[in-house]
């Protein structure tokens, strides 16, 4: 029980670390560097400076979340969502703020495993865009959600959309293999050695090389080294050019795997780009129990994007529409929903938004090998309160709450990733919901009418915890 409580307080904060200070992260589309040893279907991996230097510094890329996933033996899809900001621009009466949206495709030409060698190359190709994709709402969002200040930063004007081609090579030597009894007995050491560049059809182009020294034992990888990034013809706007200049470093890099879990720092020695990472991973190797396993109940922690939101459920399970040995799992659920989303484009604008609803869903483990990914879909009832805030610059004004009966749509993906012990096993999530209020409202702030309860639609990313 003390180990599951662990791995979920370290998720909890990693999510948290969203809505920190940040200043530097990996090359917008490729996947994070892992040991080789290690070879998921499925990652989210989060950047943000909570492992990092921490203070005050707020600039440069604020934050990134990457999702890859393999679709094939030896072809992966990635995603890649960055938000850079230049907050000392405005000194200069300069825009300051700009997204990077990144898609790849890539194929694996080599993955060879032979002795005690590992190698690994991976080329692709795929888009990078630049523009205002959110990254506003999204960093405001968190913030608002742990009482952090807000960043009132306008976009710079670039729009822009280019091709990638990118390769990623790794190479790992295994040289040593412990002796011994007990917690000591079976760690391995080795070497790794990563190289990875990306350029676009507009001359950006990004590399890093690394060199490290790893420890395993299996459940754990620990890993310590060097990694030099270079950064060159980022010149459309001052925001990206900042950016560049930041990460272009040598830094030291310590990083940890526990099962499913992964932490990385990565701390420069000369610019102010020092980031952390937290990842966590899925592989087939972890496949779903059988209808004879079926969970009693389930605790579902997520968060809404872009409007951030905090998405908490309790599930427990119920044969109300399908038989106890129907393929599918059924499970009423409570779920709540609380955050602080950003009113539409205006920085200085807050909807305080708490929900309770009540519900039921249904699971099901895909087919043919793939029972270690499951598809749901859950419909719910509750009521939502919305309440319009104030920045501190309007010094915190708010308006009435109002209310409404909302209905709710929940469909997506979830991947087997551990199985933490005691009955309790942890998978990932990535979904869609839907709300549906029953009618608009609408409220007076600073004597004006502002609209609230409209439907929409969002992204789930999250984590579900099992219980056998």
């Amino acid at each position: 029980m003390m180990r599951f409580l662990f791995f979920r307080a370290v998720c909890l904060i990693g999510f948290a670390g969203l809505c920190l200070d940040a200043s530097g992260g990996e090359i917008a589309g490729l996947r994070s560097q892992l040991v080789p040893t290690i070879d998921p279907d499925v990652t989210l991996n989060f950047s943000n400076d909570f492992l990092g230097r921490g203070g005050s510094l707020d600039d440069f890329r604020t934050a990134q979340v990457i999702i890859s996933a393999k679709v094939a033996e030896k072809w992966f899809v990635l995603f890649d969502h960055s938000t850079l900001t230049l907050e000392e621009s405005q000194q200069y009466a300069r825009d300051a703020r700009v997204d990077q949206l990144t898609g790849s495709l890539g194929y694996r030409f080599v993955n060879r495993e032979t002795g005690n060698q590992i190698t690994r190359i991976t080329a692709g190709s795929g888009f990078r865009s630049a523009g205002n994709f959110s990254g506003e709402q999204l960093q405001n969002g968190f913030h608002r959600i742990v009482d952090s200040t807000v960043k009132n930063l306008p976009y710079v004007s670039t729009s822009t959309t280019d091709l990638t081609l990118w390769f990623d090579a790794d190479y790992y030597n295994r040289f040593h293999t412990s002796g011994g009894e007990g917690f000591f007995s079976g760690w391995e050491s080795g070497y790794w050695i990563r190289a990875s560049s990306l350029v676009t059809s507009d001359s950006q182009w990004d590399s890093a090389l690394g060199a490290y020294a790893v420890t395993s034992n299996g459940l754990f990888d620990v890993w310590l080294g060097l990694r030099r990034d270079w950064r060159s013809g980022y010149d459309q706007d001052i925001v990206q050019r900042a950016t560049a200049s930041a990460e272009d470093d040598i830094a030291a890099v310590v990083g940890l795997r526990w099962g499913a879990l992964i932490i990385e720092t990565v701390q420069q020695f000369n610019n102010r780009a020092s980031y952390g990472q937290l990842r966590v991973i899925a592989d087939g190797r972890q496949p779903f129990p059988g209808i004879d396993s079926v969970p009693r109940f389930n605790v579902e922690f997520g968060f809404i994007l872009p409007d951030v939101q905090v998405q908490l459920a309790g599930k427990i399970r119920s044969n109300v529409l399908v038989t106890a040995r129907s393929l599918w799992r059924e499970s009423i659920f409570i779920e709540t929903r609380f955050g602080e989303p950003q009113y539409e484009d205006n920085a200085s604008l807050y909807i305080r938004t708490r929900q309770l609803s009540v519900g039921m869903e249904w699971e099901r483990s895909l087919p043919d090998g793939l029972n270690w990914i499951s598809a749901y879909g859950a419909l719910g009832i509750g009521y939502r309160y919305e309440k319009l805030l104030g920045d501190q610059l309007l010094d915190g004004e708010e308006s009435d709450s109002a209310g409404r009966t909302t209905a709710t749509l929940n469909t997506g993906l979830r991947f087997a990733a551990a199985d933490l012990g005691a009955g309790w096993r942890y998978r990932l999530q990535f979904g869609v919901t839907g709300w549906l209020p029953s009618s608009k409202s609408e409220v007076l702030f600073l004597d004006q009418p502002f609209q609230l309860h409209k439907p929409g639609f969002a992204l789930i990313l999250g984590m579900t915890f099992d219980y056998e």
